[in-house]
């Protein structure tokens, strides 16, 4: 029996990955009957209920998006299900777990052990998918499951082995007091669950989780914090030598890039990209314990020809007493979407306006990029022809309006509504133009003007 759990825990995991990105349908609850008075044959030692705010400083938040988190705590034998936000987190629900048979961290297929970790939900099934895929044999599993991304790449780095972990609920009346890894829970708390996770909800697995009051909590999460801050700075500011103190010996990535490899990337690209602008966004930050962080953020990177917004997942383990990275993880977001960018461009076409407007040379021309191109003028006979038309100190009127912006290619094409007059020159149109570069040094790479 425990190999064929194994065996279906194993292959419920590969459907995971399958379904990884799929919604949880709102009709997929398993249609059980009432368990409201079942039990779970072990339960948590007593224990002071840890319901409440700022109580738990294994997770951390600088978001206003308010997020789902669960945590187990595997000597407690407790699950946790709190919200997390910038304000901080809170416990609203908590019941008994059952975990595997062996104590300890999961190292191997077979062992028994449940793992210890940051982990993600990365699919869902309800009772009945999972008789209907394994047989009734699957009913044990009670009114669902949420599998787990063990092994992660942390996991993978430490050559852990084994698959199929879930957070899964227990057939109604099963004398049951632990599982082969996975978390279990009896369908009453199972259907709770159900009501707080969605795919990629992270999970946060412990031998003992680390509560503290608030005072506390706000230190932790300030020095968590700190260590990304300190990370991006070294990468913003070329400082090679730091960077790379703060990579792990050990790194690796799916992809397969090595310390080695990652580091030297970088340092390349430091080279020739030495002006850069590297901004993080909706960061969240989950740890094991002291030795073991994740750090969640989205992160907008930009350099001379080339602009990113990603989802990053930062993966700190300690060597020689302080985090390092030793891995990451990235999925890719639209660069329109980046905070910040929409009002840095609309600030910069304001103040080239301005400029304009004031006829200041030096201001003005300082927006250009040395390679722009205006029909077949260039850079320099651009210049001289707005001195020669500023040298008259003609008054001038500009008013732009409705600005809208695209990315594509390492460029920003920026289209607006100019309205212009100058002595006798009156015009109302469409100005389009195209910057490179970044926010802080962008640069007029072209100019397009249609007049209505």
């Amino acid at each position: 029996m425990k190999i064929l759990c194994s065996i279906l825990c194993a292959l419920a995991l590969s459907f995971g990955i399958i379904y990884a990105y799929e919604k949880v349908p709102d009709d997929a609850k398993s249609s059980t009957e009432d368990v409201s008075n079942q039990m779970i044959a072990s339960q948590a030692p007593d224990t002071k209920s840890r319901l409440g705010k700022n109580t738990i400083v294994n997770l951390s938040s600088d978001s206003a998006e308010l997020i789902h988190v669960v945590l187990v705590d595997k000597s407690l034998k407790r699950l946790y299900i709190a919200v997390l936000n910038n304000d901080g987190m809170e416990v609203i629900k908590e019941f008994p777990i059952l975990t595997g048979r062996v104590d300890g961290n999961k190292v191997k297929r077979g062992d028994e052990k449940t793992p210890e970790g940051v982990y993600f939900v990365v699919s869902y099934s309800s009772g009945d998918e999972l008789v209907k895929r394994y047989g009734e044999y699957a009913l044990i599993y009670g009114a669902g499951s949420f599998p787990l991304n063990y092994p992660n790449i942390v996991d993978r780095i430490e050559k852990k082995t084994g698959s199929g972990i879930w957070l899964h609920g227990v057939k109604p009346n099963l004398d049951k007091t632990y599982t082969q890894g996975c978390v279990a829970m009896n369908n009453t708390n199972f259907g709770l669950l159900y009501d707080n996770v969605s795919i990629n909800t992270p999970v946060i697995i412990a031998e003992k989780l680390v509560y503290a009051d608030e005072k506390d909590y706000n230190t932790v999460k300030n020095q968590q914090l700190a260590v990304l801050k300190s990370f991006i700075t070294a990468w913003q500011d070329n400082d090679k030598e730091t960077f790379k103190n703060f990579v792990h010996s050990k790194f690796k990535t799916y992809s397969g890039s090595s310390y080695k490899s990652y580091t030297n990337n970088k340092v390349k690209l430091m080279d020739i990209y030495p002006d850069k602008v590297i901004r993080n966004d909706n960061t969240k930050v989950f740890m094991k314990d002291d030795n073991y962080t994740v750090i969640d953020t989205n992160q907008y990177y930009c350099a001379a020809n080339l602009s990113t917004y990603t989802n990053k997942k930062y993966y700190f383990v300690k060597e020689d007493g302080r985090l390092k990275l030793i891995s990451e993880e990235t999925s890719p977001k639209s660069v329109v979407n980046a905070p910040e960018l929409d009002n840095n461009i609309k600030s910069f076409v304001e103040n080239w306006a301005a400029s304009w407007r004031a006829q200041d040379i030096e201001k003005y021309i300082a927006n250009y990029d040395i390679r722009f191109k205006a029909g077949r003028e260039n850079y320099n006979q651009w210049k001289a022809k707005k001195m020669a038309l500023f040298a008259k100190d003609e008054r001038i009127t500009l008013n732009i309006s409705n600005i809208k912006w695209s990315y594509s290619n390492g460029e920003y094409k920026v289209e607006f509504m100019q309205e212009y007059s100058s002595g006798n020159v009156k015009d109302k149109g469409t100005k389009i133009l195209t910057l490179s570069g970044c926010p802080s040094f962008f640069k007029i790479k072209s100019e397009i003007w249609r007049g209505n």
